[in-house]
């Protein structure tokens, strides 16, 4: 198997792995970009301080401003992953953009080629917004995604808007060397399924190139956006929890972050007065 990446501009279609360049149209790519812009994204850490992290852990900050829709999975509660980690997670959220919702259900025949037993698409999704920060000092570039695993049941949807992104998938306990590799383009969509590209194998994001155009707003003063990926998956909507149905330690870990949100958010702001 070639570990050279592939170029981003042909399909791609593997068990467990399908790469649609071009499935968005130019016309939704643009009510994306409007959407993102004017969303206020958050710096999230790992844990909300030392004293709630556990021994070796660290309170460090995410490698890229994010924003949740359908369900917040905020970093310091752990994110969901089936079995163990499902309970007192999930914060209720905004609901997806129309825009969202109509490529999902284009999405769906290619949904249950990859799990024909799914009965609708996913609900909820991150959003990832890959650029550098622009400060008094030289710029600092957070293009890039740790390597990681979804742990929610179900297929796995990203949507790639902006420069191109490698994408690149890797089983550490076998070989440091990517068993695939994409420039995933904007426009395109990949979706994740299975025993290998979404159990066993790693996925991250190593680099982003930098280009003009598209370009994509953001609300963050000193941030510079070349990239938005939109990872959907799904959560059963009965672990989905408004803020005030959290445990008291969990809606204090996350009660400051849910403020800032409020903000610009006024499902948020509603989310606290409910509490």
């Amino acid at each position: 198997m070639s570990n050279a990446p592939h170029d981003g501009r042909s399909p791609i279609e593997r068990s467990g792995f399908s790469y649609l360049p071009g499935f968005i149209s130019a016309a939704e790519a643009e009510q994306l970009i409007a959407y993102f812009a004017q969303l206020v994204p958050l710096w999230e850490h790992r844990h909300h301080n030392d004293a709630h992290a556990r021994p070796g852990d660290h309170s460090r900050r995410l490698t890229r401003p994010v924003y949740w829709l359908g369900a917040w999975q905020f970093a310091c509660l752990g994110y969901y992953a089936e079995p163990h980690h499902r309970e007192d997670r999930c914060v209720r959220a905004e609901p997806f953009p129309a825009v969202m919702r109509t490529i999902l259900d284009r999405l769906w025949p290619s949904l249950r080629d990859h799990d024909p037993d799914l009965d609708d698409v996913p609900n909820s999704c991150l959003i990832n917004y890959y650029g550098r920060e622009i400060g008094d000092g030289p710029p600092v570039d957070y293009a890039r995604l740790r390597m990681h695993r979804d742990g929610e049941p179900g297929p796995v949807v990203m949507l790639s808007i902006g420069q191109p992104g490698l994408l690149e998938f890797i089983d550490p306990e076998q070989s440091e060397a990517p068993e695939l590799a994409v420039w995933t383009r904007h426009r395109s969509v990949s979706i994740l399924s299975g025993p290998d590209f979404k159990d066993r194998l790693y996925h991250r994001i190593t680099e982003v190139r930098h280009g003009r155009q598209p370009e994509i707003g953001c609300q963050l003063d000193g941030f510079e956006v070349r990239r938005v990926s939109v990872s959907f998956r799904t959560v059963p909507s009965a672990l989905i929890l408004d803020f005030d149905q959290l445990s008291a330690a969990s809606r204090e870990l996350v009660r400051d972050y849910v403020r800032q949100l409020a903000r610009g958010s006024s499902h948020f702001g509603e989310q606290l007065a409910r509490e």
